[in-house]
């Protein structure tokens, strides 16, 4: 999880365009979101057109532009916006009518659609937190599924999620020839927001398909569970979210393997994702709090967990540290982003460690991690190891 800034005035949305349609449930479903995250709800401050021009200048900002035939001309507020260099999001009913509903300075920004039903708001929520860095803007999901079982089911799942931007690991496409299979499969599962889980008669008993379902229970990461049609509740499965597949998802009332899933079904569990990431992301990133200030509280330090979701921590009368909880693998990328987040020239000096969750990650990154530390300013920690390097700060 990103949410290390340092700013502390609110997150701002502007609404425009035809805002009464939708603006209602987005406010709703975007306080439901922070809640699963664990923030507060008045995080996010919503405004419209008429209150934009008294948005902060120095608080984070987006806009979402709800299209419509009604509010097609650009204004001046959209241009504006656009100098400001604020990221603006457009709206419409379908995307063969950008040109009838969105104003000529957005049409080159990839639209949202939102139906009638505002079918399409959780997609619209997620970017927002990306956006705000209050989720990755990492996509990436694992499907776990059994080829005999399900396999026409797992391959319109991976084009429909991949169509919404999500990184998508399935096994027969995205593990390289000559690599170590099992070893790529962990290491995907660990840096994924989400694991789709086909459970297909006979998948519990497979040996691979198994370990996949024991090795994300034992990670903490999420899973939506697919029951195919008179498949049972795991209740080992403690991870997991139950979706129940009915014999009417199939075109037929035939599964035949999913090749004749509806089409609504799969936008049921595209939808589900959605829903599922922001506090399944959450839930991992309290794992790492909880764990690392246990750790330090055991050997006498006071942790203190700061609003933003990074911990403080005062070692020594010279020595502080800021523990920022990473989800996932950590890269270049991502910890470019923590250091530019978390350093405040307005702030004392200390040092910046980010924690991450080292199991199932390739040895070969892990050792690349450790050599990284040599030559950057942010030390990337494994979880694992967090109990010892606490004790080397007191000695």
């Amino acid at each position: 999880m990103s949410n290390v800034s340092g700013i502390t005035s609110p997150y701002q949305v502007v609404m425009l365009g035809a805002a009464d349609r939708h603006g209602s449930r987005l406010r709703r479903s975007v306080e439901l979101a922070l809640q699963g995250l664990g923030i507060s709800a008045n995080a996010i401050k919503f405004l419209n057109h008429v209150d934009a021009s008294t948005r902060s200048l120095n608080a984070p900002t987006m806009a979402v532009f709800f299209g419509s035939p009604a509010n097609i001309a650009d204004t001046g507020l959209v241009t504006e916006l656009i100098g400001d260099s604020i990221v603006i999001a457009p709206v419409v009913s379908d995307l063969s009518v950008v040109h009838a509903e969105i104003p000529p300075q957005l049409r080159h920004v990839n639209a949202i659609v939102l139906g009638p039903n505002d079918e399409g708001i959780d997609r619209l929520v997620t970017l927002i937190l990306e956006t705000f860095r209050l989720l990755r803007r990492e996509r990436r999901l694992f499907i776990s599924y059994k080829r005999t079982g399900s396999q026409p089911l797992a391959d319109r799942l991976y084009d429909a999620l991949d169509a919404r931007g999500f990184d998508v690991f399935i096994d027969v496409r995205s593990v390289p020839p000559a690599a170590d299979f099992q070893s790529q499969l962990w290491h995907r599962m660990s840096d994924s927001d989400v694991v789709v889980l086909i459970d297909t008669p006979g998948f519990r008993e497979g040996r691979w398909t198994a370990e996949e379902l024991a090795r994300a229970n034992a990670t903490n990461v999420q899973i939506l569970h697919l029951l195919w049609p008179g498949q049972k509740e795991d209740p080992a499965s403690s991870f997991s979210h139950f979706m129940k597949l009915r014999r009417s998802d199939f075109v037929g009332f035939l599964p035949m393997r999913g090749r004749w899933a509806t089409k609504a079904l799969v936008t049921r569990i595209c939808d589900e994702v959605e829903r599922l990431r922001a506090p399944a992301i959450a839930a991992r990133h309290r794992y790492l709090v909880d764990n690392f200030c246990d750790a330090a509280r055991d050997e006498g330090l006071d942790p203190t967990v700061q609003v933003e979701g990074w911990i403080a921590l005062k070692a020594a009368a010279s020595r502080t540290l800021a523990i920022v909880p990473a989800v996932g693998i950590p890269t270049s990328d991502r910890i470019n982003e923590v250091f530019e987040a978390i350093t405040d020239p307005a702030v004392e000096t200390r040092e910046i460690w980010m924690i991450y969750d080292n199991r199932g990650i390739l040895n070969t990154w892990l050792s690349h991690l450790d050599w990284l530390d040599s030559h950057l300013p942010i030390r990337a920690v494994q979880m694992s190891k967090a109990p010892k390097l606490l004790k080397e700060l007191l000695i």
